[in-house]
């Protein structure tokens, strides 16, 4: 599990270090958290980039409780970054669409289930400017993954951003 934090720690630091320097002068930062059910969170940086750009790095941390069957916890951690075009619908709503690419590692102390996982695909959402600083938003996924296992399917969240 050591290890797994040192990569997703290690990843996220270079994703920030890198999408910032490519990085004009007068652009707009965020931090954010997004919502995807009862134990799961995601921390979000956000840097936009000129004509409606944006990159948003994340690290994402899961947790389900013992499951009843198996008698194990699983514990999910997920870094990775989107890209996406943001589309100004009036002076307090923008939608914004683009693409993600991230890996996920998960671990229900077993051997038989741990590994990981490298997601990608689309992103779509929708962002209310509460005021200058804060947004409200909802966002959609849709994932493909390869590696340990194959995954395809959704994911909803609900999103707060503060920008800078």
């Amino acid at each position: 599990m050591n290890k797994i934090i040192l990569k997703t720690v290690t990843t996220v630091v270079l994703v920030g270090t890198l999408s910032t320097a490519a990085v004009a002068d007068e652009t707009q930062f965020g931090l954010g958290v997004g919502v995807a059910g009862q134990n799961s969170a995601t921390l979000r940086g956000s840097i936009s980039l000129e004509n409606n750009m944006r990159v948003e790095p994340y690290f994402g941390f899961s947790y389900q409780d013992k499951n009843p069957n198996t008698n194990n916890s699983q514990t999910t951690l997920n870094v990775g970054s989107a890209l996406e075009m943001m589309k100004p619908i009036n002076s307090v709503l923008n939608a914004y669409y683009g693409g993600f690419a991230g890996i996920q590692n998960y671990d229900d102390g077993t051997t038989n289930s741990s590994g990981t996982i490298f997601n990608f695909g689309p992103v779509a959402g929708v962002e209310y400017a509460l005021n200058q600083q804060f947004t409200l938003g909802a966002e959609m996924k849709f994932n493909f993954g390869f590696g340990n296992e194959t995954v395809l399917g959704t994911s909803s969240s609900v999103l707060l951003r503060y920008y800078f």
